[in-house]
């Protein structure tokens, strides 16, 4: 999967989310190029190769969720500027948060996808390995070993 597809992609996705944030070709251009490069970082593609990268096929889904996930992020903090609007009281409220809360929701569900592929990029995975709490623990060879026969005397 190269550029031209993920752009193609991205466009085909996320057409009415562009309609509503009302980008123009240029912002919608940017915007897009912005996720395909970081999805390709996150892929571990070199910087110089970003431009003519081609994602092969067993990385495609990879691929797809990350383009998915940065799309959102950038629509996310577009929406966070919008503000609710009431009027009197409360006769007329306009909820405009109402897309941003949307896209979060559907920016979670992206991460979580990202996490059952095997890729977790916020960083908030925590894997723990084995510890073992009994390096420290003493014996019967230390103070204790006169006390053990003091016991068994009894």
């Amino acid at each position: 999967m190269d550029r031209t597809q993920a752009t193609t992609y991205l466009t085909n996705e996320y057409a009415e989310l562009v309609l509503d944030a009302r980008f123009n070709d240029t912002q919608t251009s940017v915007a897009y190029s912005a996720a395909i490069d970081m999805s390709l970082r996150q892929l571990g593609i070199s910087e110089t190769d970003l431009p003519t990268a081609d994602v092969a096929q067993a990385d495609i889904l990879k691929y797809l969720a990350l383009l998915n996930y940065y799309a959102l992020k950038r629509f996310q903090r577009l929406l966070s500027i919008r503000v609710d609007v009431k009027i009197g009281q409360n006769t007329l409220d306009a909820s405009r948060s109402q897309a941003f809360n949307a896209v979060s929701q559907l920016l979670d569900q992206a991460h979580e996808e990202l996490l059952s592929l095997g890729l977790d990029i916020r960083g908030t995975g925590f894997e723990m390995g084995r510890i073992n709490l009994d390096y420290n623990e003493p014996g019967l060879t230390g103070v204790l070993a006169g006390f053990d026969d003091f016991f068994w005397n009894f």
